[in-house]
């Protein structure tokens, strides 16, 4: 899994590129932490390089929006690739994201 990252406005876009799955969730989940003790309000994942997630990927992003909200700030969704917005879609979690993309 690649992880990239950049400042958008306020919102601090974690790119990632690879499976998103238990063997890659631990350094999203890292990051997440990392980005939620920085200034930025918002961060949104760009899933839109991201083929695969697993339910670990899923558990981190539920994660990540709880974390968020317990510090005052907040997990937007940005692009997705079509098979990722799918899953997400069936697990029903994409209402608890404010979606920038398609």
């Amino acid at each position: 899994m690649k992880i990239t990252e950049h400042l958008k406005g306020d919102d601090l876009v974690l790119s990632l590129e690879g499976d998103f799955d238990e063997s890659t969730s631990p350094a999203v989940e890292k990051r997440v932490d990392e980005a939620l003790d920085t200034d930025a309000a918002i961060i949104c994942f760009d899933l839109s390089k991201v083929d695969y997630i697993s339910s670990a990927g899923i558990r981190v992003l539920i994660i990540a929006h709880k974390k968020a909200l317990k510090n005052g700030k907040s997990v937007k969704m940005g692009q997705m690739s079509e098979r990722v917005r799918d899953v997400i879609e069936v697990v029903g979690i994409l209402p608890l994201f404010s979606v920038t993309g398609r």
